[in-house]
Formats: C-alpha cells, sequence, structure tokens
C-alpha cells in the first residue's frame, strides 16, 4: 500500500516541476529581452511533459481506489517511459547547438551542421513519437503487462525501463562529450570571453556551460536511480520513485531558470537589477 505522504510528495514535486517548466518558458517568450534556442525550449517543453505524464493519474484521480481504465493507463504506461527518452534527447541536442554555436563565434566554423539546424530540435520530435507509438503497441498486444503500481501506470516487464536507460546512457554520453569539447574550447579562449559574449548576444557564456554541466550530472544520476527499478529484491521502492522524481523535476528547473529569466519576474525592480548590457548587432543572433 502506498504511503499516503509519499504520494502527496510525489505529486507535489511533479506539478511544481510541470508549473516551474511553463513559466519559465513563458516568461521566455512574451520577454523581448530574451531569447532562446530552440532546443532550450525543447527540453523544458520536453520536462513539461515528463511531470504531466507522471501526473495522468493523480489528475484523473485514480492512483487509489478503483483500477483506472486501461486507454488512461496505457496512455500514462507509454508516456512515462517515452517522455525522458525526449527529455534526454533534447538535453544531448541543446548540447550539441551549444557545441556548434561556441564554434562558429570561436573558429567561424560553418560546416555541414549549422547551429541553426532546424533539424536539431525536429529529430527528437520524431524520435518521441516514434518510441511512444512502439510503447502503445507493446502495450496493446500485451495488456497484461500495463498495470497500476504505486503512483502510476507502467509496464511489469521492464521494457521501459530497459529503453528509457538505454537511450538516456547515450545521450548523456553525446551531451558531455559535447559540454567537455565546448569547454576546453571556450577555456582555450578564455581572454576574449568577454568578445564572444558580445558577439553571440550571450549565447556563449560559461553560465550555459555550468548548467548543463549540472544538468547531465543530475541526469546521470536520475539514470542510475531508475535502472535500480529492474532489482527484484528492491526495498523502499517507493522513497525511490519520490527521489526520482525531485532529481528530474531540478534537473529541468536547473537548465531553465538564470537571472534573465528571474529579473523578467522581478520587473517592479529592474531599475534596480539594471538592463543586461549586450551588444545588439544588426543580424540578431538567438540567445541560451
Amino acid at each position: 500500500m502506498v504511503d499516503n505522504g509519499l504520494l502527496v510528495a510525489f505529486n507535489v514535486i511533479e506539478a511544481v516541476g510541470l508549473v516551474g517548466a511553463l513559466v519559465i518558458m513563458i516568461t521566455a517568450i512574451v520577454s523581448p529581452s530574451i531569447q532562446r534556442l530552440p532546443t532550450w525550449y525543447l527540453v523544458l517543453c520536453s520536462g513539461a511533459v515528463y511531470s504531466f505524464s507522471m501526473l495522468l493519474l493523480a489528475i484523473a484521480r485514480r492512483q487509489t481506489g478503483p483500477e483506472p481504465a486501461f486507454a488512461l493507463c496505457l496512455i500514462q504506461g507509454a508516456l512515462i517511459y517515452a517522455s525522458p527518452i525526449w527529455l534526454m534527447a533534447s538535453a544531448c541536442a541543446f548540447a550539441l547547438q551549444f557545441h556548434l554555436t561556441v564554434l562558429y563565434y570561436v573558429k567561424q566554423y560553418t560546416g555541414i551542421i549549422s547551429h541553426r539546424n532546424k533539424w536539431l530540435p525536429l529529430s527528437t520530435i520524431i524520435l518521441f513519437i516514434q518510441v511512444t507509438i512502439v510503447l502503445l503497441a507493446i502495450g496493446l498486444l500485451n495488456p497484461q503487462i500495463v498495470q497500476r503500481e504505486q503512483f502510476y501506470c507502467h509496464f511489469t516487464n521492464d521494457v521501459g525501463v530497459y529503453a528509457v536507460s538505454l537511450f538516456s546512457v547515450a545521450f548523456a554520453t553525446i551531451a558531455v562529450t559535447f559540454e567537455y569539447k565546448s569547454g576546453k574550447l571556450l577555456y582555450q579562449h578564455w581572454k576574449n570571453k568577454a568578445e564572444y559574449y558580445h558577439k553571440s548576444n550571450g549565447t556563449v557564456s560559461f553560465g550555459v556551460m555550468i548548467r548543463l554541466a549540472g544538468f547531465s550530472l543530475l541526469s546521470i544520476l536520475s539514470v542510475a536511480t531508475c535502472a535500480l527499478y529492474i532489482l527484484p529484491s528492491l526495498k523502499n521502492f517507493d522513497n525511490l520513485i519520490v527521489y526520482n522524481a525531485l532529481l528530474s523535476n531540478i534537473d529541468v528547473l536547473l537548465l531553465g531558470l538564470n537571472m534573465s529569466i528571474i529579473r523578467a519576474w522581478m520587473f517592479w525592480n529592474n531599475g534596480k537589477f539594471g538592463s543586461p548590457q549586450v551588444h545588439v548587432e544588426v543580424k540578431v543572433e538567438q540567445s541560451v
């Protein structure tokens, strides 16, 4: 039986993560002074979908009591595995786009893949749709594996856990590789960091690198936690689920939140904070 305190904690964490991601995205969209790369929005959007998928049973008031409808359980079972894969793919695309942006401003790189390539965000959306369809098909063909347990509906044969773990490890490895290359390149050109920052309208900065590194670290911890789900002798399973929910939501908010967002929220103190001194070129670049 699920502990009511843990159930409330889980729902609150996911709700805060969902609302936080949406508020940050809306703030960036409606604030003319805030510009972001498409993959940044993608990370926030996929994070919001992840939190929403975890809350489906809570929204339907079926976490306890009568069994939920099979369709609802199937949809949630597919989304709770497909959405974290999308989140990691989006973070990987963000790391790649940032690296390409650093290359563009530091070395004037204009290779096969541009930092403005529209396929970077689009490819992650296509992957999310494909994975969701495959998982829905698996659940339809094997309805006995779709069950409510603890906080949400899931697949009892661990196919989803294996998929999340494998995709996440692959995307995290790629993301960390690009983050390392970007950090190394910026360190080698440390003396020119202010110049690159102004020329890119804030795109190339160590602040982004720090948030990306923090996101990757927490993502690795989250994947390691997810992998523990397949252990048959695992104890304190409910606590582990709440812990993983906390990691995942802090992860997204850490990457999305910075001083430009906070400054936009504190509009009544704009004079005290001051406007960011960013050079504006005739050809406007998107800012991270």
